[in-house]
């Protein structure tokens, strides 16, 4: 027997740089083994095992990436930034006049971690057998700009704490209470993750991000 939602982590991501993808190309010189690709998954009779235990796995392969850069990680705010290195081949292509935005492959890039549930939830745009993102640091084109994919991972916590409750999983002091007036939602339930949303909120103080609130 098992839980009605497990977790997964998966990685896209350069292991170094490879210069210019074209050329490579051109020249048949095969860069295949510079990329990586992987997926692991998590079950347990309680979910919240099988959470903490892709969390781990998730945080040992920041810190190996970390290694490579010889730095050591601080914080989650941080790595969104030191790891584009590995995210970002440099081989995007920057369009448009006012409004400047890039085209790439790199966008698939990211380390991520997954809940996959079984069963729908009413009010929410759940599907059984789904596969959501809770947390992740992925490829971003522009790193002063609000990554929207941020929001969509807020909302799957929201989610993920409803079925925590609805099946009575234990979350072993792992929820928390949050306010996100700040940003055009209300006080919610989620399971924490490394990214710091208060600080998130104060950057996009003042902007309707979010859809609605629960409570």
């Amino acid at each position: 027997m098992s839980s009605k939602l497990h977790y997964i982590v998966e990685t896209k991501f350069w292991r170094r740089k490879i210069g210019n993808k074209l050329d490579n190309l051109v020249n048949g010189i095969d860069f295949s083994d510079a990329y990586v690709n992987t997926s692991k998954e998590f079950h347990d009779l309680s979910p919240i095992k099988a959470r903490k235990a892709a969390f781990n796995h998730y945080q040992s392969i920041i810190e190996v990436l970390y290694e490579g850069l010889d730095k050591q990680y601080t914080n989650d705010y941080q790595a969104r930034k030191d790891l584009q290195y590995y995210l970002n081949s440099d081989n995007d292509i920057e369009l448009g006049n006012k409004t400047k935005f890039k085209i790439t492959d790199d966008f698939l890039n990211g380390i991520e971690v997954y809940m996959v549930v079984e069963k729908p939830l009413k009010g929410k745009e759940i599907k059984a057998n789904g596969k959501y993102c809770i947390h992740g640091i992925r490829y971003v084109d522009y790193i002063d700009r609000l990554d929207n994919d941020l929001i969509e991972n807020l909302e799957n916590l929201f989610a993920e704490n409803q079925y925590y409750e609805e099946f009575n999983y234990p979350t072993e002091k792992e929820q928390v209470l949050k306010h996100f007036d700040p940003i055009g939602g209300r006080a919610e339930f989620y399971l924490q993750t490394p990214f710091d949303w208060d600080n998130f909120m104060k950057d996009f103080d003042g902007q309707k991000l979010m859809k609605n609130g629960s409570l």
